[in-house]
């Protein structure tokens, strides 16, 4: 009896050891499948989204930089206020173009009902008054013209001032497009160095962490002192802390180039 049952528990673990077996198995097919095109109802990742700075170059997986500044441009809050005052600039010039019609006016009043009214007469110098009621219409028409001469000599130089105002919002939608471009620019090459840096700073921690990991049998083993373990340490994580900051850089520059072009990349980073 108690072999059977021996038996039947070793029949269990082994059902247990199989399932898990199976899940595993599910498990890394699902994943070495994540990176492929949607297929048969499966949500999966687009490999050409996949972005790794260590293998790949940032410069493949974005839009060029002329269309990267087009876009800054196009989206910039400052570019687009400029618009907006040279807009505002010029209804105001159209404003005092016909400032002029102000001058002008044309009057029309019309009076309908029934006149009561109280007379005296002062012919016979008798203190008598009279009342009478008529029913009367009233109609005047009236139009006049008053023009001040500043306004007749002015006119020109205020027209003026709001063109040099329409220049002078031009102008400055240029400035501030310069300096997009340039911020553009200096952010794009940022991104692309720290990139390299990302390279470079990877190869030389894993050469430090591989002489430290030696450095440690050597301490260990009594073939080095204290004082050289600790500068090798510290080189070590002088490495280790270059590649974070690099790959910090590097994220921060991305970002920001999102947000100056209005552009989402959708890239996935893959090294965190």
């Amino acid at each position: 009896m108690r072999l059977i049952i021996l038996l039947k528990m070793r029949d269990v673990n082994v059902n247990i050891m199989i399932l898990l077996c199976l899940v595993f198995t599910l498990s890394f097919s699902y994943n070495s499948s994540y990176s492929q095109s949607f297929n048969n109802g499966r949500l999966t990742i687009d490999s050409t989204k996949l972005f790794n700075p260590l293998v790949d170059d940032i410069r493949d997986k974005i839009p060029t930089l002329r269309v990267l500044i087009d876009s800054a441009a196009y989206n910039s809050p400052s570019v687009q206020y400029e618009d907006l005052k040279s807009q505002y600039y010029y209804y105001e010039q159209l404003s005092e173009q016909r400032y002029w019609l102000e001058h002008f006016s044309l009057n029309f009043d019309a009076n309908f009902g029934n006149w009561d009214f109280w007379d005296k007469d002062e012919i016979n110098k008798i203190d008598r008054y009279y009342w009478s009621g008529s029913i009367r219409d009233n109609y005047a028409i009236g139009f006049y013209i008053r023009f001040p001469l500043a306004s007749l000599v002015d006119r020109r130089n205020r027209i003026n001032k709001q063109k040099k105002w329409i220049e002078i919002s031009q102008t400055q939608k240029e400035i501030n497009k310069r300096f997009l471009v340039q911020e553009v620019i200096r952010i794009y090459n940022d991104m692309v160095q720290y990139q390299k840096y990302i390279k470079i700073y990877e190869d030389y921690d894993n050469f430090t962490l591989m002489q430290m990991q030696m450095a440690q049998n050597e301490f260990l083993n009594g073939e080095i002192t204290t004082a050289e373990y600790t500068r090798l340490k510290e080189i070590q994580t002088r490495g280790t802390i270059n590649f974070q900051q690099a790959v910090s850089e590097f994220n921060k520059n991305y970002q920001m180039l999102e947000v100056v072009t209005g552009m989402k990349f959708n890239l996935i980073n893959v090294l965190r």
